[in-house]
């Protein structure tokens, strides 16, 4: 049995380079190993395998093999060369049989290095990717702890809150371990549970009443604060400290002492999708304040790297309300 090859005797003095079917078969499997590199890293592994159609890829990469030998199988057999070899061979001893091998070891093996090294490239790349990745959520991370940490346990905030409860405790009110006791949430939450990387949403909603019912602490009656839930809560896990930004833009810009103002937060579950709107109304002392912006460019950035591809974010102004839109995928 041939070898699935052009061999050449060891004696020989003729250059593989003057063989018409050694530079086909060069020439073309170069063209066909290259381009199967390029399919496999870009189109192959991130279209199928990424996705999980294992069977798929398998196929896929089964049928570009067999593509390959048979290419270079048709080449060696139908080549001048081969044709004239086995017409000598034939003269010599007309019972002679050809049979050349369809899986030589060969293109086997240039096929099998050209796969392992286009899977080892992507693989490669793609955790040097979620490397780079997981270091920007964790700077992303400390650096929306800090933000908190400073525009929710600041001076201007605590000093408004304990002046508050200590108004409340001269009065008796019962109020005032009720506010106690949700100040010292939120300062656990800040601190201790906004360090993980998921928490219930029953937890989230929870810093977010907290947070709300301190604001009100200090308003008036001028201001109506609305806000609701719906759904499975319980049984939804999402990054901790993600709505928290747009809330506090409402009550920043949101509220005024001397006019009616209305601020309306709705947090809902509903077949596996989180929906987050926040609405503020506009006031005139809200001109007063001005915005480096980076918090809402911060939590934009923190989507994009924890929820990619499953959410959407939609804000919209105009002259008399700001109104925040966030829908979440929350399918694994």
């Amino acid at each position: 049995m041939l070898p699935f090859a052009f061999l050449f005797p060891s004696n020989s003095k003729i250059s593989p380079f003057e063989s018409q079917r050694f530079i086909w078969m060069l020439i073309s499997s170069n063209i066909i190993l290259i381009t199967f590199y390029y399919l496999n890293r870009w189109w192959l592994i991130p279209r199928l395998l990424a996705r999980k159609q294992t069977l798929v890829y398998i196929a896929a990469v089964i049928a570009y093999l067999l593509l390959y030998l048979g290419v270079m199988f048709f080449i060696f057999v139908d080549s001048p060369e081969t044709k004239a070899w086995l017409l000598s061979q034939l003269q010599k001893n007309p019972n002679f049989k050809f049979k050349p091998r369809f899986f030589g070891p060969g293109p086997l093996t240039l096929f099998l290095l050209t796969f392992i090294i286009s899977s080892s490239s992507k693989v490669i790349a793609q955790w040097f990717y979620a490397e780079e990745t997981r270091q920007e959520i964790t700077k992303q991370q400390l650096q929306t702890e800090l933000s908190l940490l400073k525009s929710q346990v600041n001076p201007h905030f605590l000093f408004n809150t304990l002046n508050s409860i200590y108004s409340l405790s001269i009065t008796n009110s019962e109020k005032t371990s009720d506010a106690v006791m949700k100040l010292s949430r939120i300062m656990r939450y800040t601190l201790e549970e906004s360090k993980n990387d998921e928490v219930p949403l029953a937890d989230e909603i929870e810093f977010i009443r907290s947070y709300i019912d301190l604001q009100k602490i200090r308003l008036t009656d001028m201001v109506r604060i609305d806000f609701t839930t719906e759904g499975e809560l319980e049984n939804t896990l999402i990054s901790p400290l993600l709505f928290i930004p747009f809330i506090e833009n409402a009550f920043k810009y949101g509220i005024s002492t001397h006019h009616p103002s209305h601020i309306s937060i709705f947090i809902a579950v509903q077949q596996h999708e989180l929906i987050f709107t926040c609405v503020n109304d506009i006031v005139p002392v809200s001109l007063k304040h001005e915005s480096t912006g980076t918090g809402i460019v911060n939590t934009r950035r923190r989507l994009e790297l924890l929820y990619p591809g499953k959410h959407t974010l939609s804000i919209e102004s105009n002259t008399r309300q700001y109104n925040v839109l966030l829908r979440l995928n929350m399918n694994v």
